[in-house]
């Protein structure tokens, strides 16, 4: 089954990369072909259909401006991230778009671009070094900051003040992601005394792990009220150990666990469709990539970008869930 909604969700994003206008301007996009630019590609993973959808829209972008896309994926191993990278320094690319396994680890690779002479534009997740050429991300902190907001409405409205238990499910540790979307969520939910983080473990952006890791946290916490993910595979992983601990009541129940993630991926609109999880933060993954290509070609052309660009995202919950739009195929 999950396989079929993996097909389904490729398809839509497939669809939606058709409606995508070409990034970069139009300068650019003959530059680029003129001068026969070639961009390396490094992923972390493509084991999560949101970098599926950021894919896509870079290789989309990369055929529409006439450039050379060499691609790799680390299949989340930063050994082996690193060695593409020098892959790709050996191969005297124009420059790299990187979405990294480990902020940390990677700063080795991009100093060694940087003193290649290859600018490297980060997406979706960064580094802690300084010698990269720009950084497109979704403010990590304000979505941590909206979720934990949704968490604040809901338990206010429910309870008659702000009160309650909730459970953090966190992504994979060592990432900007992780770090930013723990940050906004801890801090908002901080000015909250009567609210409760009865459990934060770490489900690493992995559905499996998240769904162990929840139902361990259940048996030590039989009263949960909310469930915040820090991407939608730890939601959805968080609420299939919900179902199973018989602990699942639809939206709008008494006893309704509030479920929150980030991404806005297939599977969690299909489940807030359901009626059972509340909301997902949606990036837009498709149109980040895009943008990440047409940033790579204004660097090689020595056009200025900005150091750090953020995408929009926003809440898709059972009033928006039908939204094409959902698939990042607007830019509003």
């Amino acid at each position: 089954m999950r396989q079929k909604r993996w097909v389904v969700a490729i398809f839509m994003m497939l669809f939606a990369v058709a409606l995508i206008p070409a990034s970069g301007n139009k300068e650019a996009t003959q530059q680029s072909a003129k001068t026969g630019v070639r961009i390396g590609f490094s992923m972390s993973t493509l084991n999560n259909v949101f970098f599926v959808g950021m894919r896509m829209g870079v290789t989309d972008a990369a055929k529409k401006a006439g450039v050379t896309l060499l691609e790799t994926n680390a299949d989340g191993d930063i050994t082996k991230q690193a060695s593409q990278m020098e892959d790709l320094i050996q191969q005297k690319v124009d420059a790299i778009i990187c979405n990294p396994v480990d902020s940390d680890a990677i700063v080795a690779s991009e100093k060694k671009a940087a003193a290649a002479g290859i600018p490297v534009i980060y997406c979706d997740r960064g580094s802690t070094g300084k010698d990269y050429a720009c950084f497109i991300e979704t403010d990590n902190i304000a979505m941590g900051e909206l979720g934990a907001k949704s968490i604040v409405d809901f338990l206010t409205k429910k309870y008659g003040e702000p009160k309650g238990n909730v459970v953090e499910i966190q992504g994979l540790i060592g990432t900007s992601a992780a770090r930013d979307r723990g940050q906004g969520f801890n801090n908002a939910i901080a000015k909250y005394p009567n609210i409760k983080i009865v459990a934060r473990q770490a489900g690493d952006f992995n559905q499996e792990k998240s769904l162990n890791v929840m139902q361990n946290i259940i048996q030590a916490n039989p009263k949960i009220d909310a469930v915040y993910g820090h991407n939608d595979d730890c939601t959805l992983g968080a609420l299939k150990a919900i179902e199973g601990a018989a602990l699942l009541k639809p939206v709008g129940q008494p006893d309704h666990i509030y479920i929150i993630g980030i991404d806005g991926t297939f599977d969690a609109i299909t489940a807030i469709k359901a009626g059972k999880m509340d909301a997902t933060i949606s990036q837009a993954p498709i149109i980040m990539g895009g943008k990440a290509v047409g940033l790579a070609i204004d660097v090689v052309n020595k056009k200025p970008v900005e150091k750090h660009i953020y995408n929009p995202f926003y809440v898709i919950d059972i009033k928006n869930a039908d939204d094409p739009n959902n698939w990042g195929t607007a830019v509003k």
